[in-house]
């Protein structure tokens, strides 16, 4: 398909355009039948000028050789010798000719040969002259309504597209211009129904969001006002009010980490976000998300261990990466038992990393697998969250085109197994922005 462009076009791809072609058809056509038709028309009024010539000039010796016998066997030859024969002869035959007035100023109508030739000409010329006027133009009419016939289909098809969201009927493929102006409103049309499809999946997502967070509010914002109205009771004591200020900045906290989640999660779902992907080390990435979950681990007096085969580069975004792991990691040590180790393990295939983050926990039900990535599922009481960061971390993971996957026994623990691409084909972007 030719690509539209601003450049003069050349004869070629006018030449390609369907419509100049036919008319180019249609104008050679003619010109050949109009041809045919001036050559079987001078044929014919020849043929029919000489028969009434004939006819006038038997007439004529019959009359003369009536009225002199003497000269008839000449009078064939004199009719029908078309030499110039002598000047004088002639001139005393224009003379003659003059006396009775015929002369070139005649009147046509005093010769029938001549009126009658003259008429017919004129008549037959005007009516097939006419017809090829009218078969033309009816040609050329359909020849130049036809690019119309296709815009009109294209316009309506793209009404129907654009008001109903439904695909484009009848794609019109084609050379020339009309045909790069269907591919275009085709184009138009999918980017269209895109657009719309996006716009009504983020205002879906959005009101998703808003009802989770609305809902998952409402229990903070309850426990939030209950500890205002203790606060203002003048019966409170000094050290109920400090511990009662204590549980309402948790509160506080635990609702901003959930708003900020739930953005966070809404905006990767949305495609709203691009990561800023660099080459850098993937067992970093790991330790910086292991750093403030180290604390978490001593008072739960969980063990963190991390092994690597060898020290891994790949293209990734090390803060959104990190903050995944984070939560994979804290997940872990909630679900772990006291003395317990969460172990991490970094692995590299020809083509993957695969790293594993396994707890030494009760596990999960195998009938809660295929839930623990929804947002606001638990599986057990155990976590302090509230089902946010499994979702989180899967939504992460699958920005950097990877896949992450869990398996669980009963009594052994649960492992969570994340699959990231040695080699990307994106390129780094601009920051993610934060929040």
């Amino acid at each position: 398909m030719e690509r539209l462009n601003e450049s003069r076009r050349s004869f070629g791809q006018v030449w390609r355009n369907p419509g100049i072609r036919r008319l180019a058809v249609v104008c050679l056509v003619s010109a050949l039948l109009l041809m045919l038709f001036a050559w079987a028309f001078s044929r014919y009024q020849g043929e029919r000028l000489k028969r009434e010539w004939l006819a006038r000039d038997e007439q004529l010796i019959g009359t003369i050789a009536a009225g002199h016998p003497e000269i008839a066997s000449e009078l064939p030859r004199l009719f029908a010798d078309n030499s110039s024969g002598d000047s004088a002869i002639r001139e005393r035959g224009r003379e003659l000719a003059a006396r009775y007035g015929l002369t070139r100023s005649v009147d046509p109508a005093v010769l029938p040969i001549v009126e009658s030739y003259r008429t017919n000409l004129w008549a037959t010329l005007s009516i097939a002259l006419g017809l090829f006027v009218l078969l033309s133009a009816a040609l050329l009419l359909r020849v130049y309504d036809r690019p119309y016939r296709h815009i009109r289909r294209l316009a309506i098809s793209l009404e129907n597209s654009v008001k109903q969201n439904a695909p484009m009927d009848k794609p019109l493929y084609e050379d020339g211009e009309l045909g790069l102006l269907s591919h275009a409103v085709q184009e138009l049309s999918l980017r269209l129904q895109e657009t719309i499809a996006q716009l009504h999946k983020e205002k879906s997502l959005l009101k998703d969001t808003v009802a989770d967070i609305s809902h998952q509010l409402k229990t903070p914002l309850a426990s939030l006002t209950i500890y205002v109205e203790l606060l203002q009771d003048p019966r409170t004591s000094q050290k109920d009010a400090r511990e009662f200020l204590d549980t309402c900045r948790r509160e506080l906290d635990r609702m901003e980490w959930l708003i900020l989640t739930l953005l966070k999660i809404a905006r990767l779902e949305a495609e709203a976000l691009e990561l800023a992907p660099v080459k850098a080390s993937l067992s970093h990435t790991i330790e910086t998300a292991l750093d403030p979950l180290r604390s978490m681990a001593e008072q739960r007096m969980v063990e963190l261990v991390v092994n690597a085969q060898e020290e891994l580069t790949l293209l990734h975004d090390p803060r959104w990466l990190s903050e995944a792991f984070t939560n994979l990691v804290k997940n872990a040590i909630e679900h772990s038992p006291e003395g317990g180790q969460v172990s991490i393990r970094i692995e590299r295939t020809p083509l993957f990393a695969h790293i594993s983050v396994k707890d030494q926990g009760e596990g999960i039900d195998e009938r809660h697998l295929p839930h623990i990535f929804k947002k606001f599922y638990q599986s057990s009481p155990a976590g302090s969250g509230v089902g946010l960061g499994l979702p989180l971390a899967k939504s992460i993971i699958e920005k950097h085109e990877g896949l992450i996957s869990a398996s669980s026994r009963p009594k052994e623990g649960t492992s969570f197994t994340v699959t990231l691409p040695l080699h990307r084909s994106g390129s780094a972007g601009p920051s993610l922005t934060n929040l």
